[in-house]
This record gives structure tokens, sequence and C-alpha cells, in this order.
């Protein structure tokens, strides 16, 4: 499905509308992705860094009886706990599918993975600068640092040699990456329906941030909620849009007053009484 193409206002710009939103909410469920949204792009995976004021905000917000926190990355789970690792956030790695230590494959998954990761390494040795990151249950092959003159090549080489793999696997086209990944894991949007549908969620007004092709599904998922697109204006289904990751912090610091002051407005009335 191809979003439309319009200009998506800024949530900063459009906060005090927004926030009317979900004022009369009783909680707010936060769905964050992790690279390009929590943190800045790094040259490489393990060189991200949770900035001081970041942590302080999700810190913050997990605390809140309101708010019910979910990151959900690319990334494996143990990856977002070892760069976050906040009590009270629920980290979903590889798109949603990896919720706790025992997700695993099934064999033929594995099997398929692991041939199709050999055979891209041949394929691809003829551009330097792609590489493989091997995730045990998926892979990502990297193209940031791909020129961009070569980047239609190399996308076009991936799919051509991607396509006697699709019985068991399937790609994910993101800004800087391709990712490899079994059939059996759908994307973020199934997963963050599946939340919104469990008795601990129902009745959250949602939110989700995210800045790459695979958050799509995931703004389509919290259609009656508030969809953020973080990062360099293009098409999306997002409602709305922050420019950086600085911009989503300070997103989440104007949340976390409203709750706040949902809070305070609660004591008072309680009280009065």
């Amino acid at each position: 499905m191809t979003p439309p193409t319009r200009r998506v206002p800024s949530l900063l710009a459009h906060w005090h509308t927004t926030a009317s939103q979900f004022r009369a909410g009783s909680r707010v469920a936060i769905f964050l992705d992790f690279d390009g949204t929590l943190v800045d792009i790094a040259p490489r995976p393990q060189l991200v860094r949770l900035k001081p004021a970041t942590r302080r905000i999700l810190e913050r917000l997990a605390r809140r009886p309101l708010a019910t926190l979910v990151v959900i990355s690319g990334r494996r789970r143990e990856e977002l706990v070892h760069y976050i690792g906040i009590p009270n956030i629920r980290y979903l790695g590889l798109y949603g599918w990896e919720s706790s230590r025992a997700s695993a494959l099934p064999f033929p998954a594995k099997t398929a993975l692991r041939k199709a990761r050999l055979h891209l390494e041949a394929q691809l040795r003829a551009y330097p600068s792609v590489w493989i990151e091997n995730k045990r249950s998926s892979f990502s092959v990297h193209l940031l640092d791909v020129p961009a003159a070569l980047q239609s090549r190399v996308r076009s080489t991936l799919r051509s040699q991607l396509k006697r793999y699709r019985h068991a696997l399937r790609s994910v086209e993101n800004l800087r990456d391709v990712e490899v990944l079994p059939r059996s894991i759908p994307g973020k949007g199934r997963a963050v329906r599946r939340l919104l549908a469990q008795p601990a969620f129902r009745g959250a007004f949602p939110f989700y941030f995210g800045d790459d092709f695979s958050d799509e599904s995931g703004f389509l998922a919290v259609r009656r909620g508030i969809s953020v697109h973080v990062g360099k204006s293009r098409t999306t289904h997002a409602r709305f849009s922050l420019r950086n990751p600085a911009e989503v912090t300070a997103a989440l610091l104007k949340l976390e007053a409203e709750l706040s002051e949902r809070a305070d407005s609660v004591h008072a009335v309680g009280a009065s009484k």
C-alpha cells in the first residue's frame, strides 16, 4: 500500500489541539521505535546512545500509572534491554515478534535464513560498502554506507536474489537497510493491534512514534490515536511529524506534563469530596 502524499503537520506545533483528544481518556499507550526515533542513527548499530534527557523522561513516564510504554524495534529484544534497560517498559524485538527470551523460530525458518544470508554474502561482494548483520532470527542488509548512485542497483539485486526464498522469507525495505525475516514474523502493525486488544490496553489512547517504512503498519494500527513520523519529510500514513529524536523527547515531556496535570486534577476532585 502506497502512503498518500501530503504535508504532515508538526506534533509540537499542534500540541494543544492534539492534547485535547486524549485528556478525557483514562490511560495512554505509547509505542516507540528505537533507531532514528529514541536515538540518533549511528554509523554502526552498536554505537547508538540514549541521551540522558531521553532516559529521564522515559523513566518518569514508565512510573506513571496512566501510561504504558512499549519499545518496538527491528533490533533483537536483548539489545533494547541493553541500551535502555528501564523497568516497567515492554520491549518487543524483531518488529514486535520477540516479546521474551523464550521466543524461538522453527528449524525450517532458521535453515532458510542461513541459506539466504550465505547466498547474499556471495552475491553482494561486488558492493564492499554493503554489510550483513546476522540477528539469528533475521538478518539486515545494511545500506547506510552505500553511495546514493548505487542504492537503486543494490536494492534491485536484493529483490532479484531473494525471490528464490519467498516461500519461507520476506523482506522489509527500510530507509537504511533491507531486513530479511521469516514469514512467521508479520510486522509491527499486527503486534500493536494484538497488544491494544488485550485487557490491560483496552480503552487506552494510543501514540505511535517511528521513523522508518517498517513503522507504517504501526501508524495504521493506531488510526484512532496519534501517529508520528520522525525524520525527513516523506510520504507516510502518520498524522503528525517530528524532525528528530530530540523533538521526540520534547513531545514526551509535554505528554508527561499532561498526565501529571490530569493526575493532579483527579486528586483535587477526590480531596474535595
